[in-house]
């Protein structure tokens, strides 16, 4: 099918913490090895980039498009009444030379950021949520 990287944006966020809970179910599970579309990231912006506002959460996946879908991504473990969009990268932030990327480091368990956005590893971004340090 093709090897795609999505941003995932849900409406309304507060939708977003479900997102994050049922990532990591599908994580737990397995879900990840065997599946095409892993999210990778998790952004923040710090200013509004098109058509999503400043303030935005967005879950970053990366894998073979078909599973661009809300049940190829979690794995049937998201239940949310939320709006849920799945945009192509490149529609978004001209990838891959974009400034919005400049000093984002996308492979890093560290999280990472710039003038546009912050970025935190999936894992590291759900293990802050439960600390109750990421709002």
């Amino acid at each position: 099918m093709g090897y795609q990287e999505s941003l995932v944006y849900v409406q309304p966020q507060f939708n977003f913490k479900k997102l994050i809970r049922a990532y990591e179910r599908a994580e737990q599970e397995g879900y990840y090895n065997v599946a095409g579309a892993e999210p990778r990231s998790v952004v923040v912006l710090k200013q509004p980039i098109g058509e999503l506002p400043a303030g935005a959460k967005l879950l970053w996946v990366c894998g073979d498009r078909g599973f661009h879908t809300v049940a190829g991504t979690f794995g049937g473990h998201l239940s949310c009444r939320g709006r849920v969009r799945f945009i192509p990268a490149e529609e978004v932030l001209d990838v891959p030379n974009s400034k919005y990327l400049d000093g984002i480091d996308l492979d890093s368990p560290s999280p990472s950021e710039n003038e546009y956005m912050r970025r935190f590893s999936a894992a590291n971004y759900a293990h802050r949520l439960r600390a109750g340090l990421a709002r």
